[in-house]
């Protein structure tokens, strides 16, 4: 993911301003990290995740 200047200003496109601020966000905080890396921590924040709703449904039930 590459670091571009912000094309948009935020009265001329929100959303696009937005989507942009959000990209160079997440940008710096992987430029770190291969693909595979990002794609491994994702897969096991989800699992743990998915663990948390079913434990929880258990308990209301």
């Amino acid at each position: 993911m590459g670091t571009y200047k912000n094309d948009y200003s935020k009265s001329e496109d929100e959303t696009l301003w937005e989507l942009h601020e959000i990209r160079h966000k997440l940008h710096k905080k992987f430029q770190k990290k291969t693909m595979d890396e990002i794609n491994k921590e994702a897969t096991n924040k989800f699992e743990s995740w998915k663990k948390e709703k079913i434990s929880a449904s258990k308990q209301t039930v």
